[in-house]
């Protein structure tokens, strides 16, 4: 009986220590997003899907409640994409590639390219090069051809699902 008990405390302990890793990985992934100027896309994206929609059906007193739920719900809807976005990842990286991947965009290099690549100094044009030029940065590179066309099955579906949100509620 005492074996049996510490071989389900064994496996409890196991169990738990293997979704503690799986989470850190999601997580990392998620840092990740923010971090490299996905999350600032999609915010980009949201906000000119309410431009066009504005343009479309300007706000009115029987619209007004679909505008107050688009307006009030884009923190909502671009964490929804980057939810969506994670299992990319993690299928396509090993955690230790995106922990080295979120170093990075952490770095200032990383940030100033992400912020604007055009200004980055002598160094952080030193750095981005580096970066690109080891083993994780040559990863990233072979893999964008198979990430791109993961990213786009996501995010059409993700945009699509949005505007037929938002028409049925601002028509």
């Amino acid at each position: 009986m005492k074996l049996l008990k510490n071989i389900s405390a064994l496996f409890l302990l196991i169990t738990l220590s293997s979704c503690g890793q799986e989470t850190t990985f999601q997580e990392d992934v998620m840092t990740y997003l923010k971090s490299n100027g996905t999350a600032k896309q999609y915010n980009y994206a949201y906000d000119e899907l309410l431009k066009m929609l504005g343009n479309q059906f300007p706000k009115t007193t029987e619209n007004t409640t679909g505008w107050d739920y688009l307006e009030a719900n884009k923190e909502k809807h671009v964490s929804e994409i980057l939810s969506l976005l994670e299992p990319v990842y993690v299928k396509n990286f090993t955690h230790e590639e995106i922990k080295k991947m979120n170093a990075f965009y952490q770095s200032e290099a990383g940030k100033q390219l992400v912020a604007d690549g055009e200004k980055l100094t002598e160094d952080q044009k030193k750095e981005v090069n580096d970066f690109y030029g080891s083993e994780t940065g040559k990863t990233i590179v072979e893999k964008q051809p198979i990430l791109a066309t993961e990213i786009a099955k996501v995010s059409e579906g993700w945009s699509r699902d949005l505007y037929e949100t938002a028409l049925s509620m601002l028509k």
